[in-house]
């Protein structure tokens, strides 16, 4: 599952299959890549029949003056043995909301891509992933966490820091998941 952020007029739109994502990279690649929907009237047009319930979603998130910017955020990633939490916020401790979150396992050769969500208004963000997303051939029992964070300006994400916060709690629960918190991020 993916998340939908209208990211132009911040606010949540809800959450749909991947299916979607892919089809429509398809069928409008110029309006979507895995990171952003340029929602226009042409892309609600040329949305098929099966994702009606979607398009309903859409529609009243639709300018006819302007583009409206939907940001696509991971909800999971390859499972859900791992979560990871946190918050942003500015050297102000003012929140950072509606930040893209990159998240990666640092390794020898080649970062693992862990997956990327958007925070909300008051910076909190969340990722339940599986150890298939970091773990090369099963030998690593946990990642080495650090975050890409990008801000939303001129219409696209651009990066505003690299973090790879060093103090962390890590909980164990009854069903045998771990979860990262990683508290407040300053940014």
């Amino acid at each position: 599952m993916r998340q939908l952020i209208d990211i132009t007029y911040k606010s949540e739109i809800g959450f749909v299959d991947w299916e979607f994502i892919h089809d429509m990279q398809g069928i409008v690649p110029d309006l979507i890549n895995p990171e952003v929907i340029r929602l226009t009237e042409t892309f609600l047009n040329k949305i098929p029949p099966k994702w009606d319930k979607i398009k309903e979603k859409l529609e009243s998130h639709v300018s006819h003056e302007n583009v409206v910017y939907v940001a696509i955020a991971d909800v999971e990633n390859l499972g859900n043995e791992f979560k990871l939490r946190g918050t942003l916020q500015d050297k102000n401790g003012e929140p950072l909301g509606f930040h893209r979150v990159v998240i990666f396992d640092k390794d020898r050769l080649e970062d693992d891509y862990i997956g990327a969500v958007i925070s909300d208004k008051g910076g909190n963000f969340s990722l339940a992933f599986g150890k298939k997303t970091f773990s090369d051939f099963g030998l690593e029992s946990e990642p080495d966490i650090y975050f890409k964070i990008y801000a939303w300006e001129s219409n696209r994400f651009g990066q505003i820091a690299r973090i790879m916060p060093e103090v962390f709690e890590k909980k164990e629960t009854k069903e045998k998941k771990i979860i990262f918190e990683f508290g407040v991020i300053t940014v």
